[in-house]
């Protein structure tokens, strides 16, 4: 068995600690992995991915990421692209992530990253929208968007939430394929915040689904 992306122990996760969203909270993810994470809203599910992101601290219990912080892609359910910015500018600001300090200071990417973008351009299909403004395209297309942002990281795991949600089916289908391919060819470990349980089921290698405090794994 491969050493986990993400080994998380008797985590307890929330914002106060006699308030917690959730407790004993353990869980491995490998290379290549698609897990599912279900539950009703507000139970805490963004706030578990926001946890292995790194933008909060556990409340007690340990979550070890073997790699570097920068390769942890995070894909937010308001997928934080700058509107009025084109898509070339939006999936390099994800290249600055591994980019040497004068390069993020400056905001000016490097040739290798630069041509790392546009191939993360290529790979979600939209060699053809370069240039166009994040205001002008569709739901689906921003999110292809946000997943090319989160590629050129070259992360080892990445964690998306809710990027299915206001997809009409057939979108949704077309970014659970680019989510597979990307777990698939790269090995890139994914975790994935979902309402429809039915839907996650079909694509992910594992369901946990949160109920109450804690989390549970759903046969699939």
């Amino acid at each position: 068995m491969p050493t986990p992306v993400l080994s998380i122990r008797q985590a307890v996760i929330g914002f106060e600690k006699d308030k917690p969203l959730l407790v004993d909270v353990n869980l491995d993810i490998h290379p290549g992995e698609i897990i599912g994470i279900i539950g009703r809203s507000g139970i805490g599910k963004s706030t578990l991915l926001r946890t292995i992101a790194g933008l909060l601290s556990p409340l007690s219990g340990d979550i070890d990421v073997p790699s570097a912080r920068g390769e942890i892609g995070y894909i937010p359910q308001r997928l934080g692209l700058i509107n009025h910015h084109n898509v070339g500018y939006n999936v390099m600001m994800g290249a600055l992530a591994r980019a040497p300090f004068w390069q993020t200071l400056f905001s000016l990417p490097g040739i290798e990253l630069r041509e790392s973008a546009r191939s993360a351009i290529e790979a979600v299909g939209l060699s053809d929208k370069v240039l166009d403004s994040i205001s002008q395209l569709s739901g689906g297309q921003q999110q292809r968007v946000a997943i090319a942002r989160s590629m050129v990281q070259q992360p080892t795991l990445l964690l998306a939430d809710e990027c299915l949600g206001e997809l009409d089916s057939e979108t949704a289908k077309e970014i659970i394929e680019l989510i597979q391919k990307l777990a698939q060819e790269n090995n890139i470990a994914i975790i994935i915040v979902d309402h429809n349980p039915v839907r996650v089921a079909t694509f992910c290698d594992r369901v946990l689904q949160v109920k109450g405090t804690h989390i549970e794994e759903v046969n699939v």
